[in-house]
């Protein structure tokens, strides 16, 4: 019986462990907008949404007329911001490469895609 107890309990921490997510090292660094399209239609959204992502948790985003300030933390696919003072939001990580990350976003209804590309 202890045995079997032992084995459970060494499982279940193994699991656990498991089950907490870090931040991928790829995401830290100044990110540029390269294309952000309406997935609907395709068309093009002219517009400018750079992302800082510092090893601290903080974040800022240019959107060329205002910054947006807070701090940011990865769960899985979800890329989950809190701008200072406000509510806590997400988008979606399609992808994230060394030098590419493409995100998903649902902004007022309307589903977004945005391509970024890392600068050096």
């Amino acid at each position: 019986m202890v045995k079997y107890l032992s084995i459970l309990f060494i499982t279940l921490a193994g699991l656990s462990c498991n089950a907490i997510e870090s931040t991928p090292e790829a995401i830290y660094g100044h990110w540029e907008t390269k294309k952000w399209i309406i997935d609907k239609t395709g068309a093009p959204i002219r517009g400018k949404m750079d992302f800082l992502f510092e090893r601290d948790g903080h974040y800022t985003v240019d959107y060329g007329s205002q910054l947006e300030r807070g701090t940011f933390s990865v769960q899985g696919e979800r890329l989950y911001t809190t701008e200072d003072g406000q509510a806590r939001k997400y988008v979606k990580i399609a992808k994230l490469t060394a030098d590419s990350l493409i995100i998903g976003m649902n902004r007022a209804g309307r589903l977004e895609t945005v391509v970024l590309t890392k600068q050096k």
